[in-house]
């Protein structure tokens, strides 16, 4: 009878499953991939193009995510079948890789465009709805920028101003860095790499919300400029002779739309055809961003919006019969449709109000600005201090010292070997770089034995809290990382300050359970000893539970050293400078060579921290045992 029931059942699960796949619209099984390499004008394209081969040519379609130099090389490789918006000046092989016929180039996308550095009207004009006085009122040029670093102030470099770079891999970024030596702008001037896009916007954005001043780079077509009155600092008319150098304007860039060769080979005409023909500009896509920014529509809702309103953009991309099949489309409910069966489908969807959640933080950034700002300039004169003193430690002592304190914790052999490693480092030229790095986890480490010790030994007396703290710790730890990259930039800016903030955060953890733990472990016993001797319960910490719990709490010390490492790399996509921002230029670049060498010094780096302070864990537990 069982085993009747459960033929039935599976039965009913086959047909259930087979209706469902019925029900579905067959089309064909080739996936497209389309790179997304990062920015919102990308994907709105994408989504344009995706929606019409879809439901043209039945085809399904995916997205790849990379930076300018991954997707461009996905597209060479066939891994990304069609980028529909290649900055193809910002790529340093385009020309090379065209005329070497390793992809295809169909059109132009947009050619319109401008970039380079940009600041609020308000600085040079001032605002008097706002209150604002103009603060730069005769900034018109790039040079100009020299007489304002005040107006312009560096967070990291008293008396030095900030200058917003491009994104590290672009190759506009090398461009406006050869512009700011060219005219002299290093001489009171930081030139400051954002680490992403995001980054740069966020930090456009929150000083043009709170009305300060901010000297950046940036692009058309985009949101950003759409929705904020940005003026482009004037530079020398164009000459193709030196625009790379620096010397002259930023032209205009052919934005192409570009397939691999294997998509080609593989005979898709009539998509080929259609991407032939397919032409915007920098004006209508900054009406779909700002459409996009301002309704909250996803980027396949902005797509469909974008060609019922300009359903001549048809006729021109597509053939006649295509256009109108197109037209019926769109105008029908079942472009509003969600394109799946009922067993696939959830039955209930919530709507989040994301939006509602950024506008809270962002007013809680402009309302505690003042708080924030302390904290950030505290950050950023730790983090300077500890830099400084690494700077004056000259390298020989530094790699005697590393020597001398492996010696008495692990042995001479490890001690040279650490030495050794030290040493070829700065004959590469890194020792600067890893001062900077080293900088940045020696102080969030500070800030989380701060923290995490006295917390530890919070939780230690209550079993109640040590229950509701847990999944809060639980989270912390489990969060993906990058997570913590956006409240911190979005309060404390961009730069080491940020990246101290978040790398705590991410690190505290080990500090605050393994204090917890170590007080917890120690015999009762022992505690009510010290007590009845007349110690105090501050005494009895002090005396008697933390020393006992060294070996756990020195275990904790690692752990969180070893997190903070690890964040090294991570913090550079906000601006934290160091080995970690070698490592994502040479990551955005795709260069091997670079990524390999940088790359191995943080490895170096985390190899010689963990060996000293597990050397300083082992040494406790031996001292508390020789106790």
């Amino acid at each position: 009878m069982r085993k009747s029931i459960s033929i039935f059942f599976l039965i009913v699960m086959i047909s259930l499953t087979l209706v469902g796949c019925s029900s579905e619209d067959t089309t064909k099984d080739r996936v497209i991939s389309f790179a997304d390499a990062g920015w919102d004008s990308i994907r709105f394209h994408n989504a344009v193009a995706g929606t019409i081969i879809e439901e043209l040519y039945g085809y399904s379609w995916t997205e790849v995510t990379g930076s300018t130099p991954v997707t461009h090389q996905g597209l060479l490789s066939g891994e990304i079948d069609i980028h529909m918006e290649i900055w193809s000046a910002n790529i340093a092989s385009y020309e090379d890789d065209k005329a070497n016929d390793r992809f295809k180039e169909l059109s132009t996308n947009f050619d319109d465009n401008y970039q380079g550095i940009y600041v609020p009207r308000y600085v040079i004009e001032g605002d008097a709805e706002k209150g604002i006085e103009p603060m730069a009122p005769d900034l018109k040029y790039i040079w100009d920028l020299k007489d304002y670093p005040d107006v312009f102030p560096d967070d990291e470099n008293p008396g030095m101003g900030r200058i917003y770079g491009g994104i590290p891999g672009w190759e506009v970024d090398q461009i406006l860095y050869n512009k700011y030596l060219h005219y002299g702008l290093d001489e009171n001037f930081i030139y400051f790499r954002p680490g992403s896009d995001s980054a740069l916007a966020s930090a456009i954005t929150s000083a043009y919300e709170k009305g300060e001043p901010i000297a950046a780079y940036y692009w058309e077509p985009t949101w950003l400029l759409g929705m904020y009155d940005m003026i482009l600092l004037e530079d020398k008319p164009f000459n193709p002779d030196t625009y790379l150098a620096g010397e002259t304007e930023i032209p205009p860039v052919n934005v192409t739309i570009g397939v691999s060769n294997a998509f080609v080979e593989e005979g898709h005409e009539e998509v080929v055809s259609f991407l032939s023909n397919y032409q915007t500009s920098s004006a209508l896509t900054s009406e779909a961003l700002a459409y996009m920014q301002e309704t909250g529509a996803d980027y396949v809702e902005t797509a469909r919006w974008f060609l019922s309103e300009h359903t001549e953009l048809l006729d021109e991309w597509l053939e006649p019969a295509d256009a109108e099949k197109m037209k019926d489309y769109l105008s029908s409910d079942a472009a509003l449709e969600i394109q799946t069966n009922w067993l696939h489908r959830f039955p209930v969807e919530i709507e989040l109000d994301l939006t509602a959640i950024d506008n809270t933080v962002k007013g809680l950034s402009i309302k505690f600005d003042s708080f924030f700002t302390v904290i950030t300039k505290g950050l950023g004169n730790l983090v300077n201090i500890i830099n400084a003193v690494l700077d004056y430690i000259p390298w020989s002592i530094m790699i005697l010292l590393v020597v001398i304190v492996t010696w008495r914790i692990s042995g001479i052999r490890k001690g040279l070997l650490y030495g050794f490693l030290l040493f070829i480092l700065g004959t590469l030229g890194l020792w600067n770089l890893m001062n900077e790095t080293l900088s940045i986890i020696i102080a969030s480490v500070i800030v989380s034995l701060i923290l995490g010790f006295p917390i530890g030994i919070w939780l230690s007396t209550s079993d109640r809290l040590d229950r509701l703290v847990r999944p809060i710790l639980d989270t912390m730890q489990t969060m993906p990382v990058f997570v913590y990259l956006i409240p911190a930039m979005m309060f404390f800016g961009l730069g080491k300050p940020p990246a101290v903030i978040a790398t705590t955060v991410y690190a505290v953890v080990p500090m605050i359970r393994l204090t917890n733990h170590g007080i917890r472990q120690i015999d009762k016993e022992v505690v009510e000893a010290a007590l009845a001797f007349g110690s105090t319960k501050m005494q009895s910490l002090i005396k008697v539970q933390i020393p006992q719990a060294l070996p756990t709490i020195m275990e904790g010390v690692n752990q969180t050293l070893m997190m903070a490492m690890s964040m090294v790399v991570t913090t550079s996509m906000i601006g934290a400078s160091g080995l970690g921002m070698e490592v994502l230029i040479a990551v955005n670049r795709v260069e091997i060579g670079r990524g390999l060498i940088y790359g191995s010094a943080v490895v170096v780096l985390a190899i010689i921290l963990d060996r000293i302070t597990q050397g300083m864990v082992k040494r406790s537990e031996v001292k508390n045992d020789g106790k």
